[in-house]
């Protein structure tokens, strides 16, 4: 019988892999063959030592009560070989974790027997894995998890008799309602308590749906009906005269008709479904994995570095206190809801889901969860088109979370999805704006319709069309400029459209009676109203006392001049300044009394100047407030205890420079600073990992009431999910490079380069000495800070992302300096390094050598690899070294073909004064494991603007006459302190 836990020492450098939920049946299906596909190209890659766990469920018995354990493997032959030949690998093993739908393997020998016999697997109720980490041993759980669900948990694992009610279900309900094709799917469902909405989804649209073509029958007799009053009319009036007109009454009709259908036939829909989705079927499991994520948090404080369950079939990596939960999800075809457009319910969707969880060991434990699905292709027409937010992928698993150091998995994405739905909001709402600006500029244009002119004219002068088509070609120009604060969500750009849409309207009325144009411009200020919290950025106090000034300045100054018109030419003053004002919109219709002949076009060209004067001061983006030096001074002393307790990135330390601002949402900190009225945000926020998404979700809030476009420099792949689920793009950056201190060595071919130039040095009889900057003695801290100056290009260091920015600040302790000294004791080269948990080691921050004197080459390096040397004796894992822009591209890794050699050639040439190629080949001497880094976009309408933000921050890109305060403070930190 299956023991009821198996302790396994996992091998140095090796990795686990944990499977579960495989559902292997009596035969091979499509669906079991294309997972089937995914798990053996896996296995496939492996190499080294490790361990796979098939974490419960590998078999399907319940589902198929005759069905036994050979005969699923004979349905999958290429599995079944595969697994073994993983088996029968030096130092690996293969581990069997009972389940609940294969409970057989407990007490069933001879199916214990042919898992040992045939994949040379071991079975088990649970298996402890034991991790060797520089820490200590950590332990971790693998259980399938159906002990934690009350419907399928089993009393007694080895009684063959034990039958919990899950099982009642799939062999005896289940079958049942599958005989009802559109309810084929439901023992698929991801969550069993949602089998009342499967219900109530399915049968709207797979039952009603396609009976709606009855909903034409009302449709036609509606239109019947208005042909013969159509013939009436004609009869009784011209011919030409009438059809036309009632062509318009009956075309107008059938759209409303229409209109009222559809919101008929989706309100039927919502109350079906509403009616129906109350019901519950019986849930036969737990509430997803609620309850084995508090037991791993208890098994946690137990001493246990995590727990991994399968089981509910919805993969999860979640970081707790003391460890980490993790569900492998499963190899399966499962049931999925999706969310649809407008009121409708939401779609059931098959897909097939592949997931699983890695761990090993570099530094600390490292868990992964890696993850994809793709469409079963199974869903109507109908069902496709009314999915809405999620975005069809190739299928292909990714490592979608991991920790230490990368986010979680899934991510509780509601207050993400709305900020994206605000972006797409304004980005609509600046498309439809600029729209109708387009069209009142045309119409205002084109000369109105004679008959509709005609009309008018029996109510008005011409002289007022011809003033309100001047005043529509005003109102369409300023409808163009407040379309790019819509873009941007300032709330001034909302209520001025919604004003200058009324306005348009009336105006379209006035100047020909163009009622198309206006029902437009008065629907679109309907949506604006509607939409309005999608546009929470509001203007500067500042820059609207300038604004009230520019405006009062032009008042006063066509005021001026129609006192001075006036007087010259002897007219009233009233009608020379009512003439004056309309020339400012355009409107030449009262007279002016001079016949001077630059009045007009200047007054033309001041209307148009101020528009778009006060435009800009209204909706450019708020200045970011210089905090005072008590309040900056406790804001970095917040970021600093944060930065310690949660930053274990790479980059995380860098946070702390000068140049920065903090935002705090619980125990995360996010620092970001403005430039050219875009915000970057550098390095990826840091905290605990459940307090991400609300953080994040925060200070994107925090950055729309601003009016800032966000762009993240250098953000970690773990944080990308996060990201995405905003709306925000993701653009490869480039790659980080990380050495395995405890790997690393200079002997073999490939490092004979590298290993020259260190004994070269080594024989000039130079030293490395380490050193804490923030302890180092004046004199030294002195001459570094010289030397440092003497190499640098500029006033400052350059960077954002990945530098500092200040030298030996008694502030940053628990630094790591390394000094390089001739044979006389002078320093020729350091390298400056801030911590790094996540590697547990440390990152680059700053690397000089001395040019003002003859130094040999290769002194950095030496300084380097004596550094991998130090911590290798420390016991310590990682050194991240320099960063490598666009490094799988330089490399062909991420491109081939003629596109790829293309990108090649056009880096190559535009890296050729940043380095870009150099700087690759320089880190990978190191044979170093490359992490990617990513550059994250609010969008692409502003990317050129980020970019030219990001490469100025960065040092890349220096623009005349930007020196800001914030560059004098980082300046002045990198600079010695004098008397």
């Amino acid at each position: 019988m299956a023991p009821d836990c198996l302790t396994v020492d996992v091998p140095p450098s090796g990795t686990v892999a944990v499977f579960s939920d495989l559902h292997l049946g009596q035969e091979m299906s499509a669906t079991s063959a294309s997972l089937e596909r995914d798990l053996i190209a896996r296995l496939d890659r492996w190499s080294g030592p490790g361990v796979v766990v098939l974490n419960g469920d590998m078999v399907e018995l319940w589902a198929e009560p005759g069905g036994t354990v050979a005969g699923a493997l004979d349905a999958h032959p290429r599995l079944a070989a595969t697994l073994r030949a993983f088996a029968d690998g030096p130092e690996r093993r293969l581990l069997v974790v009972v389940g609940n739908q294969d409970a057989a393997l407990a007490w069933d020998r001879d199916a214990a027997r042919t898992l040992r016999e045939r994949l040379g697997a071991e079975c088990a109720l649970a298996v402890d894995l034991v991790f060797d980490t520089p820490a200590g041993p950590r332990k971790v759980r693998c259980e399938h998890g159906h002990a934690f669900d009350p419907a399928n948990a089993l009393r007694d694992p080895r009684n063959p008799l034990d039958s919990p009610l899950g099982q009642h279900i799939v062999q005896e309900v289940v079958p049942e309602l599958r005989k009802t094709p559109f309810l084929a799917d439901v023992g698929a469902l991801t969550d069993p308590n949602e089998v009342g909405r499967f219900l109530a989804s399915r049968l709207v649209y797979r039952q009603l749906a396609p009976r709606a073509w009855w909903l034409l029958a009302p449709l036609v007799l509606a239109l019947v009906g208005r042909v013969p009053v159509a013939v009436a009319a004609s009869a009784r009036w011209r011919v030409a005269d009438a059809v036309p007109r009632w062509f318009l009454v009956i075309g107008v009709g059938l759209v409303l008709d229409v209109l009222a259908l559809v919101l008929v036939g989706v309100l039927v829909a919502r109350g079906v479904y509403a009616a129906l989705a109350t019901s519950r079927f019986g849930a036969r499991g737990a509430r997803l994995n609620a309850v084995p994520r508090t037991a791993a948090a208890a098994w946690c404080e137990r001493g246990w570095a995590g727990l991994i369950t399968g089981h509910t079939h919805q993969p999860e990596l979640t970081r707790l206190v003391d460890g980490f939960y993790a569900n492998s999800g499963c190899a399966a075809r499962v049931v999925v809801a999706r969310r649809s457009w407008w009121l409708l319910p939401p779609v059931f969707q098959a897909v097939l889901r592949c997931s699983w969880v890695e761990l090993d060991v570099a530094g600390d434990l490292r868990v992964r969860l890696v993850h994809g699905e793709v469409c079963a292709g199974e869903a109507t027409w109908l069902e496709r088109r009314l999915i809405r937010g999620h975005r069809a992928t190739d299928g292909s698993a990714r490592v979608v979370a991991s920790l230490p150091g990368d986010g979680v998995w899934p991510l509780p994405e509601p207050a993400l999805r709305r900020y994206a739905h605000s972006r797409r909001t304004r980005l609509v709402a600046a498309v439809v704006v600029m729209a109708v600006g387009v069209w009142g500029l045309v119409s205002a244009v084109l000369p109105p319709l004679r008959p509709r002119l005609a009309a008018l004219l029996l109510l008005m002068p011409v002289q007022g069309p011809q003033a309100a088509a001047a005043a529509t070609v005003f109102a369409s120009v300023a409808l163009l400029v407040v379309a790019w604060g819509l873009r941007r969500g300032r709330s001034v750009a909302c209520a001025a459209a919604v004003g200058l849409l009324v306005a348009s309207a009336l105006l379209h009325l006035v100047k020909g009676l163009d009622v198309e144009e206006a029902l437009v411009a008065l629907a679109a200020a309907g949506w604006l109203v509607w939409r309005r919290s999608a546009f929470p950025a509001h203007p500067q106090r500042r820059h609207v006392r300038i604004a009230a000034l520019v405006l009062l300045g032009a008042t006063g100054a066509v005021t001026a001049l129609s006192l001075l018109v006036a007087r010259v030419a002897g007219a009233s003053v009233e009608a020379t300044l009512q003439a004056a004002v309309g020339r400012l919109i355009g409107d030449t219709a009262a007279p002016l009394p001079t016949t001077a002949p630059m009045i007009t076009p200047a007054l033309a060209a001041l209307g148009l100047s101020l528009l778009v004067v006060l435009g800009w001061l209204l909706l450019r983006p708020r200045v970011l407030r210089a905090a005072t030096a008590g309040h900056r001074e406790a804001d970095l002393a917040r970021a600093r205890e944060i930065v310690a307790r949660h930053g274990g990135d790479t980059l995380a330390y860098f946070a702390l420079r000068d140049d920065k601002s903090f935002f705090f949402e619980g125990d995360c900190v996010i620092a970001y600073d403005v430039r050219d009225g875009v915000c970057l945000v550098s390095p990826d926020p840091i905290g605990p990992a459940q307090q991400w998404v609300q953080a994040w979700t925060q200070f994107l809030g925090h950055a729309d009431r601003h009016g800032w476009p966000v762009a993240v420099v250098g953000a970690a792949q773990g944080w990308l999910p996060v990201y995405q689920a905003a709306g925000m793009r993701a653009v490869p950056l480039g790659d980080e490079a990380i050495v395995n201190c405890t790997a690393f060595t200079l002997e073999g071919r490939p490092m004979k380069g590298l290993r020259n130039g260190y004994h070269k040095v080594a024989r000039a009889g130079y030293t490395v000495r380490f050193h804490d900057p923030a302890t180092i003695p004046v004199t030294l801290a002195d001459q570094l800070r010289q030397l440092a100056a003497h190499s640098r290009q500029g006033d400052a260091e350059r960077g954002f992302s990945m530098t500092l920015s200040r030298l030996f600040d008694p502030r940053d302790t628990g630094l790591l300096l390394s000094v390089a000294y001739d044979p006389t004791g002078r320093p020729d080269a350091f390298c400056h390094w801030v911590p790094a948990a996540d590697i547990a080691g440390w990152s680059l921050d700053l690397m000089r050598r001395r040019t003002d004197a003859e130094v040999p080459n290769g002194l950095t390096d030496f300084v380097i690899i004596e550094t991998i040397q130090h911590l290798r004796t420390q016991g310590q894992w990682g050194l991240a070294l320099n960063f490598a822009v666009m490094r799988a591209v330089l490399a062909g890794e991420r491109s081939s073909g003629p596109l790829g050699a293309l990108q090649r050639r056009v880096l190559t040439r535009l890296g050729a004064d940043t380095q870009m190629a150099s700087l690759w080949r320089y880190n990978e001497k190191y044979h170093p494991v490359w992490r990617p880094r990513y550059v994250i976009l609010s969008g692409l309408g502003n990317a050129p603007l980020q970019g030219l933000a990001i490469a100025a921050a960065e040092g890349v890109l220096e623009l005349p006459g930007r020196r800001t305060r914030r560059d004098r403070v980082v300046r002045e930190a990198a600079s010695p302190p004098t008397g």
